[in-house]
């Protein structure tokens, strides 16, 4: 046994000594020969500051994990993006696409959350259920349903989306009774909340500079 693993070890440092020298060459020539992916740089990562996670744990064992992503207007405007050079839309179709998503927002505070298959979200015997809070005022859900994730927002989401996770769509109306928005310019932050009989996580978002920013966006 001893022998055989000499041996062996022997085998692998010739093998390394004599291919790794020339691994750029094996590279190039892979390059060379088959035709490869053209970049359309793609910019995925300006999600980033939009998504939150948080993970809850019974001891060892993991008792929820969500990821949220808030559908702001610049994302919203990064998911036009993403779509319009896939499909290779024109700057015009791509105005009239944006158009209908920054409308969007002036009637729903959206997000996307990913949650794990055992913790389903939007039944009435889901261990976990969800509301809003914005300037110390808790408002529930108008909608929570799953969906297909597009892939524009796959990409967003990056390595946090995968097969283990169900993808949610959940609205909040952007207005109280009175037809106010609940997102106005003292607002510093909103915070979705994730409870159960015993326990309780959160995401917050700081809306202050994004509110700014969302009412200064302009459609021409």
């Amino acid at each position: 046994m001893k022998n055989l693993r000499t041996f062996f070890n022997g085998y692998c440092t010739i093998f390394l000594l004599l291919f790794l020298p020339n691994c750029g060459k094996v590279v190039d020539w892979v390059h060379g020969s088959f035709e490869q992916i053209t970049s359309v740089g793609a910019n995925c990562e300006i999600a980033e500051k939009y998504i939150k996670s948080v993970t809850e744990y019974d001891q060892f064992t993991t008792a929820a994990k969500f990821d949220a992503l808030w559908l702001s207007n610049e994302i919203r405007m990064a998911y036009v993006n993403l779509f319009g050079t896939k499909f290779g839309k024109t700057d015009e179709q791509k105005k009239a696409l944006l158009r209908r998503q920054l409308e969007e927002n002036n009637h729903f505070i959206s997000f996307f959350v990913l949650s794990l298959y055992e913790f389903p979200l939007g039944d009435p015997h889901s261990v976990w259920t969800l509301f809003l809070t914005i300037n110390d005022k808790n408002y529930a859900p108008i909608e929570i349903k799953s969906i297909e994730l597009a892939p524009e927002y796959e990409c967003m989401f990056g390595k946090k989306f995968n097969r283990f996770k169900v993808v949610y769509s959940v609205k909040f109306d952007a207005k109280n009774i009175e037809e106010v928005p609940l997102i106005t310019a003292d607002t510093q932050k909103m915070t979705l909340c994730f409870r159960s009989i015993k326990k309780e996580v959160s995401l917050e978002w700081d809306v202050s500079s994004s509110y700014v920013s969302n009412n200064n966006k302009e459609v021409s």
